[in-house]
């Protein structure tokens, strides 16, 4: 869940001093059959839905694009790379994603399974570092709390080298911005090069 308030916001004026591209603005059409949702929280159950929709598409129609949206509030990072690879390297569909609304934490690695990415123009991304959610009154000892804090670093490590890959951004910067809790619009997302440009 994002928090809104304590997000920091991408100086416009550093991305222009890094940066001379200039947002697109694009028009696409969804054929019906072959758009499908990634609605909700990252989730197992998410993953085997989508999964299943787009075997169903490579079976009847394997090198048209298949367009996903996505909309997602984030989930457990494990889920969601899974899915990435399971699209990026097992299935390999001519996947379209379009992000819309709020596509945050682990979100962002669901819409970057797409070949090609678009957002809609009230898109926001939220970047952050791995946390965790303990039940009341759960106990953990010392060895595995340093556990979860080696994984969640890890988790972090993956995370900022997708989102290197499919931008201009380095792997030490997207850190950065993790760390601060970044939330990135839709022109920073054409100006890093995350997405191919904005719907109208």
């Amino acid at each position: 869940m994002r928090n809104k308030k304590s997000s920091f916001r991408v100086p416009q004026q550093s991305i222009e001093d890094a940066y001379s591209l200039t947002p697109s603005s694009v028009s696409l059409g969804f054929p019906p059959e072959r758009t499908l949702e990634y609605f909700g929280q990252v989730s197992s159950a998410q993953n085997e839905r989508a999964l299943e929709r787009i075997k169903e598409h490579l079976v009847a129609s394997p090198e048209q694009e298949l367009f996903m949206i996505v909309t997602s509030p984030g989930g457990p990072s494990g889920a969601a790379m899974s899915f990435y690879d399971t699209v990026r390297f097992v299935l390999r569909p001519n996947l379209v994603t379009i992000g819309s609304g709020d596509v945050d934490s682990s979100g962002i690695i669901i819409l970057l399974s797409g070949r090609k990415r678009y957002v809609t123009k009230h898109t926001t991304l939220l970047l952050h570092m791995a946390g965790r959610t303990f039940p009341n009154d759960k106990r953990f000892t010392a060895r595995e709390i340093a556990a979860m804090v080696k994984e969640d670093r890890l988790k972090d490590t993956q995370y900022a080298s997708i989102l290197a890959e499919h931008s201009m951004l380095s792997h030490e910067f997207i850190l950065s911005l993790m760390e601060k809790n970044t939330l990135l619009t839709p022109d920073d997302l054409v100006k890093y090069g995350f997405v191919e440009g904005i719907l109208s």
